[in-house]
């Protein structure tokens, strides 16, 4: 078990983009967030930080999970910042946390000392 600040510290932004997301959701508003393109945007912008502020080095099985995720989350924001589409923006929302997730496990169940 290796539990890391940069987890504690990566969850953050991940809160906050779920938190953006629920009070966004019922009627497409939410602090500074007016609409579907400026929440995808808030949530490009915040999960990108929670990458920066959570990456390690990527190796084993991880790797293989979070890059596709990865993609998806990138391809998902791109569509909703282009067309608005409230579906792919909850889809962004959920890739991102399904990435956080991915990583906080792989921490946990990674060993001592290892990489």
């Amino acid at each position: 078990m290796q539990p890391e600040w940069r987890d504690a510290v990566a969850t953050v932004p991940v809160l906050l983009t779920i938190a953006l997301y629920v009070d966004y959701f019922p009627d497409g508003t939410a602090l500074w967030v007016h609409g579907a393109r400026a929440m995808a945007a808030t949530a490009l912008v915040l999960g990108l930080v929670a990458f920066l502020l959570g990456a390690g080095r990527w190796t084993g099985p991880a790797r293989w999970v979070s890059a596709p995720l990865g993609t998806a989350a990138l391809l998902c924001a791109v569509f909703t910042l282009v067309t608005g589409d409230g579906l792919t923006l909850a889809l962004l929302v959920g890739l991102i946390a399904a990435l956080w997730l991915v990583s906080t496990v792989r921490h946990l169940r990674t060993p001592a000392g290892r990489p």
